[in-house]
């Protein structure tokens, strides 16, 4: 199982509103798979999202890069995460806010 599909089941199962869109396959894939996105809570309001193509930080280990609720202070994106490190993030962002 990929780390987008981990992290797509773990806020699924802990009922963590996110979405999914998909990017172009013949731009970012390594190959003919489809390439998912996730966003959380949605795309049209988003905190953050998560991406791992060829092109994103740790993408070429099949780690996640994320957009928002980082813990870096100098830059809006960091990579080279698992699925656990990206949904402690999120599920803790969602308990202060919900």
């Amino acid at each position: 199982m990929t780390e987008m599909a981990k992290l797509a089941e773990m806020l699924t199962n802990a009922r963590i509103p996110f979405e999914i869109t998909y990017m172009d396959k013949q731009l970012f894939s390594f190959g003919r798979e489809s390439v998912p996105q996730i966003w959380y809570p949605n795309r049209k309001k988003n905190v953050c999202d998560v991406i791992c193509h060829k092109f994103s930080y740790g993408g070429d280990r099949g780690l996640l890069e994320m957009m928002g609720l980082v813990d870096n202070e100098y830059d809006d994106v960091e990579g080279y995460l698992t699925a656990e490190d990206v949904f402690k993030r999120i599920s803790l962002h969602y308990k202060k806010t919900s």
